[in-house]
């Protein structure tokens, strides 16, 4: 198709090269009625000019010119392209690379997937914090969040590239070069949806690709039922974590105990699937996105709403501000800040919005 479209571009080319042997259209008039008609036998017998040595040769000129034109076009038009360089070490073809490529755009959309639900969350919890303390600074500060989401999406990016042995801006232009592709296309357009439904505080969704389909039989009581006995395994793995901090007598900071509780959320789904359901043993992608879909009817909202009341640990309670810490905040919140101080502002909202 795109060699029909460079003849259609040519097309002009090649009547200004054969137009010297074509005569001119001309529209047949009728002569005056007042003027005598040629017979066809003085029209036969009218003189005809003869062509000369030099028309000859101007006209041979001319042919030769536009046979120089057509050859030009059909070799354009025919010509082997360059083949493009193969990135990807093992692959001899561009099928052979495709082929190669699917397997890391998967690891890619899943690390990905697993870095937007995690941001999801935060990000709703960061924004509350921000309209509530620092209404002057929303927009600057959210626009640094936003900031601070796009260097650890590129990370998570490095990192899948760095496993298939390739630089980041390989894998970009891998996936720009076969995007063509229908399943390529399909990563790509997944991506693009999970980043902006992370930085609106929605959990995104796993494309629909076998990869990532769910058994038929994953109810949402199962559902329901692994989101029970996570929270429950997150809260025991949680407080033996503090038991074992205090007879160390060490100290846990607000980053400490973020940190502590992002390994017990992990750990329980982990094991809460391999006990409720072990068709997605070692698949919480899977959860995390049949629950992100499945939360968006309200029947199935309003049980999770439930579970969530009765089941989910609510750590924050660990870090109640004290009775006079709400008007401290309100005078600090008053104050004017300098250029500069919204990377430690934004630090502080972020601490513990994981909680």
């Amino acid at each position: 198709s795109s060699k029909v479209c460079r003849l259609f571009a040519f097309a002009p080319v090649l009547c200004l090269c054969f137009s010297p042997f074509f005569p001119p259209l001309s529209t047949p008039t009728t002569p005056p009625h007042h003027l005598p008609t040629q017979t066809n036998k003085e029209r036969s017998s009218a003189a005809q000019p003869m062509a000369t040595a030099s028309d000859v040769a101007w006209g041979a000129a001319k042919l030769a010119v536009a046979a120089a034109a057509v050859g030009g076009v059909v070799y354009y038009l025919t010509r082997e392209q360059p083949p493009l360089e193969i990135l990807l070490p093992g692959a001899a073809t561009s099928e052979e690379e495709l082929e190669q490529l699917l397997p890391i755009l998967e690891d890619l959309t899943k690390s990905l997937f697993l870095d937007c639900t995690d941001i999801a969350s935060t990000t709703k919890t960061v924004h509350d914090k921000i309209d509530a303390s620092q209404p002057m600074l929303a927009k600057q500060l959210k626009e640094l969040w936003q900031r601070r989401v796009m260097e650890r999406l590129q990370k998570t990016h490095g990192e899948v590239a760095a496993r298939a042995n390739l630089p980041g801006e390989a894998l970009a232009e891998l996936q720009q070069r076969y995007s063509g592709d229908e399943t390529v296309a399909i990563h790509i357009e997944a991506q693009t949806a999970m980043l902006q439904d992370a930085l609106s505080g929605v959990s995104p969704v796993l494309p629909e690709l076998p990869a990532w389909e769910a058994p038929a039989d994953f109810s949402d009581d199962k559902v329901i039922e692994v989101l029970k006995e996570a929270y429950a395994l997150e809260e025991k793995k949680v407080k033996k974590a503090l038991h074992r901090s205090r007879g160390k007598q060490q100290t846990v900071t607000v980053q400490d105990f973020d940190a502590m509780t992002r390994v017990a959320r992990k750990d329980g789904l982990e094991q809460a699937l391999k006990k409720c359901f072990p068709q997605l043993e070692g698949r919480p992608e899977v959860f995390h996105s049949v629950l992100a879909a499945r939360v968006k009817t309200e029947a199935f909202a309003s049980r999770k709403n439930k579970v969530d009341e009765a089941s989910k640990p609510q750590w924050s309670k660990f870090f109640a501000p004290k009775p006079h810490s709400s008007r401290v905040a309100a005078k600090a919140a008053s104050k004017p800040f300098e250029p500069g101080q919204e990377e430690g502002l934004l630090d502080g909202l972020e601490m513990g919005s994981s909680l």
